[in-house]
């Protein structure tokens, strides 16, 4: 096994079984017998640490994503809220459609294991346990996230939980096309794409 096709037998299949059972539900051991690696130190040779292979795979999706996502902001001089929902939706729609995708999947399972509140980053309470990429391009969608809130007309902190519960609604329902396409019944990209974008803005334009 090459250099660089062990690197990415390792990312596929962690991104894989993360998809699947979640941040904390797969071990070190386990990715490197499903790579097919015989060495058990091949994730500390190829990535440094359990954590610097999370970000290795960030980088694979992310980087592309955001730039697509700022891309779309900065050519609309006043966006208003929904075209700042498609701004966020439609990278993620171009990054599943690509090629046998567990990226939502992925997102869905570190989502859970994560603060309600997307934009408030980690906690140093000395208890918390949580992973957050080390990703810079995440500073353009939390630019993005943070002018979606802005346009919710709310008070800050229930703004900000609304825009935390609608990332989630995304997220899971993207995580949902993943695997209604691999039984061969998932709905056209397009037209999903449009009716999520359609439920999240009325998400945000809810009253409580």
């Amino acid at each position: 096994m090459s250099l660089s096709t062990g690197r990415s037998a390792l990312l596929d299949s962690a991104e894989r079984l993360i998809a699947a059972r979640g941040i904390y539900g797969v071990s070190a051991r386990e990715v490197v017998k499903d790579a097919g690696h015989r060495n058990s130190s091949a994730i500390s040779y190829h990535f440094g640490s359990w954590h610097g292979l999370l970000d290795a795979i960030w980088a694979r999706h992310s980087p592309q994503m955001n730039a697509e996502r700022a891309a779309l902001v900065a050519a609309i001089d006043e966006p208003d809220m929904k075209q700042l929902v498609h701004a966020y939706v439609r990278p993620l729609t171009t990054e599943v459609t690509r090629h046998p995708s567990y990226w939502a999947r992925f997102n869905e399972q570190w989502l859970a294991s994560v603060p309600l509140d997307v934009l408030g980053g980690p906690r140093f309470d000395g208890d918390s346990a949580e992973y957050y990429p080390l990703d810079d391009s995440l500073n353009d969608l939390s630019t993005l996230l943070h002018r979606i809130t802005l346009a919710v007309d709310l008070p800050e902190a229930d703004a900000r939980r609304r825009v935390g519960l609608v990332v989630r609604f995304v997220i899971n329902a993207y995580a949902a096309w993943e695997r209604d396409r691999e039984g061969h019944s998932a709905p056209e990209p397009e037209a999903f794409e449009s009716e999520v974008e359609e439920m999240a803005c009325a998400m945000l334009q809810a009253r409580t």
